[in-house]
């Protein structure tokens, strides 16, 4: 029997945070797991002086996407700010878990680091954490895709690409880190060599609320080209191929369970956290949602976000050509599979600026006012360059053209119709995440749930051609942003095992006595999923998109050669 004094735990919130591409978000659950709070401050419209465009910079290069890393500090104060004035009491929050969007990093100077670990109360945070506590002050997010000539030089170094995937669970992908890393090494040397420590996005968050250097999760280390994902530490022949001494810079990873430590002196003055205050290790965009869908088993996940994603557990590691495996968030030596697609939201919303003058209630309407199969139209839109296969450009085929005749080249300039043209570009990209899913071995059963999450997850009609071109039923989950809810979750959890379910009393000691700690998924069994039917594939639907996605990914095919005279294809 244990021997500790029961503790009320009733009146515990836990808060979670999200450093997205164009929002920096905020929720706070109760001990009841019902949201009590929810902030946002939106990079584009809120930070006016940073001059973004859906949260990137406008200056950079060609295939650069850059931020200055100064926003985001200004973004989380502000937003701790917001989450005060809406009468939160920071006081009650016994732990903090973060995600962030993946790949993109931040390298830290000297300077940065000792006001990082001295953080004045009578500062704001961005007045102290200003351009000169980085090395760089625009930094690399993920769509950056400038890093082609890093790619295949660390492939080559490694020993090509599939040796690189089987250490790494990814050939290099030009959004990486680690290209991104060797970029800076190459072309900005002594900036590089200036760097004390590098974090990816994720951790960076984690190291402003501890007010020290936060280490890399497995999860979001996995998305780097640097991490042997079956070893869980960093891979010494993909770290020589990227940058000298680049571990020091890197330190040690360490499991997305683990604490970082505990909030900063900062925060216990300036908005009244507790000084115990648990801050959990910060994971990436999409193992956070993940970790938010509660659903254990035989599941496919559909992110429809700024850039569109599917997701699916894996118990074991496969080596995929394309694709990515990373670690698994919240079970420990298993993985997820995730295949990434950079032409998701920001595609979508362009298409609806060009016809539906920016409204989505009439951009919508003209989706509807159209048939599936939408009569044999189908496109394909990489506006940005893509990442499976690597393309860019927009290729638009009627039912007439031949894929073996020249026009199919050319294809149509546009559609007869608004209507025609908007359908065209939903079912393009939908058949494209079902054609590489299937290439790449993401199969499911006919007990599959196929879970649609993300910001343009809320229409109904495109819910529908999900069901129909999947040929699976589709489920929704109703609330705030799943990914956002994965880190409060794992805020949750991260109080229970660390401090609930640990107990160092003589009686739980004893082997014989000691109570069995839950995993993530017994500790959230009980809690409801959210999940609801949302579609169902309509009858006669794999007769009419079985065709369509041939064509589809014929288009794709002629889309990447095209490409390949730009753009640099690894062997």
């Amino acid at each position: 029997m244990c021997h500790r004094i029961k503790q009320d735990y009733s009146g515990n919130s836990y808060l979670g945070l999200h450093l997205g591409t164009q929002l920096f978000r905020a929720l706070i659950l109760d001990s009841k797991l019902n949201v009590t709070y929810v902030a946002q401050i939106r990079y584009d419209v809120d930070l006016p002086e940073y001059k973004t465009t859906n949260g990137i910079l406008t200056d950079g290069g060609p295939g650069e996407f850059l931020a200055n890393p100064v926003m985001w500090v200004k973004a989380l104060d502000m937003l701790m700010d917001c989450l005060v004035k809406q009468g939160a009491d920071m006081h009650s929050v016994v732990s903090i878990a973060g995600a962030a969007q993946q790949h993109g990093c931040v390298f830290w100077s000297d300077l940065g680091l000792r006001r990082l670990c001295n953080l004045n109360i009578n500062l704001r945070l961005h007045e102290q954490i200003t351009e000169s506590a980085f090395e760089l002050t625009r930094t690399p997010t993920w769509m950056d895709s400038s890093t082609d000539v890093q790619v295949r030089e660390m492939e080559h170094t490694v020993g090509g690409p599939a040796e690189l995937s089987k250490i790494t669970g990814s050939r290099a992908y030009t959004r990486f880190t680690g290209p991104q890393i060797r970029k800076v090494y190459t072309q900005c040397p002594e900036q590089y060599k200036r760097t004390s420590r590098i974090s990816l996005i994720s951790s960076f968050l984690a190291s402003l609320l501890i007010g020290g250097i936060a280490s890399i999760d497995y999860t979001d280390g996995s998305g780097m080209n640097l991490l042997d994902i079956r070893k869980k530490n960093w891979s010494p022949a993909c770290l020589d191929a990227c940058a000298p001494d680049l571990a020091r810079r890197l330190m040690k990873p360490i499991p997305s369970s683990r604490l970082q430590g505990r909030v900063a002196d900062y925060y216990v003055k300036r908005w009244n956290f507790r000084p115990d205050c648990m801050v959990v290790a910060s994971a990436g965009s999409k193992a956070s949602e993940l970790a938010g869908l509660l659903v254990e088993n035989d599941f496919l996940m559909i992110s429809l976000d700024t850039s569109d994603v599917v997701v699916m557990p894996l118990k074991k590691a496969p080596r995929l050509e394309d694709g990515h495996v990373l670690c698994h968030p919240t079970r420990r030596n298993e993985y997820m599979g995730l295949l990434c697609f950079q032409n998701g939201e920001l595609t979508r919303k362009a298409i609806c600026e060009d016809v539906a003058g920016g409204s989505w209630r009439h951009f919508y309407e003209m989706l509807d006012a159209t048939p599936p199969g939408n009569n044999g139209n189908v496109a394909v839109h990489f506006r940005d360059r893509e990442i499976i296969p690597i393309a860019q450009g927009t290729l638009r085929w009627d039912a007439h053209i031949n894929p073996m005749a020249a026009e199919s080249l050319r294809g149509r300039h546009r559609f007869s119709t608004p209507e025609i043209e908007v359908r065209a570009l939903i079912e393009g990209q939908i058949m494209h995440h079902w054609a590489i899913a299937h290439e790449m071995g993401f199969h499911h059963t006919p007990d599959t749930k196929i879970i649609v999450v993300g910001e343009d997850s809320r229409c109904q009609s495109v819910l529908q051609i999900v069901a129909d071109i999947f040929n699976a039923p589709v489920y929704q989950r109703t609330g705030v942003e799943v990914s956002l809810l994965g880190c409060a979750f794992r805020a949750r959890y991260a109080f229970y095992e660390h401090r609930e379910s640990s107990c160092n009393c003589q009686s739980c000691r004893m082997p014989s006595r000691r109570r069995k700690r839950l995993s993530y998924d017994e500790f959230f069994r009980n809690v409801p999923s959210g999940l609801k039917l949302a579609a169902e594939p309509r009858p006669g639907c794999d007769k009419i998109y079985t065709p369509l996605i041939a064509r589809c990914s014929q288009i794709c095919q002629l889309l990447a050669a095209k490409s390949s005279v730009y753009f640099f294809r690894p062997n």
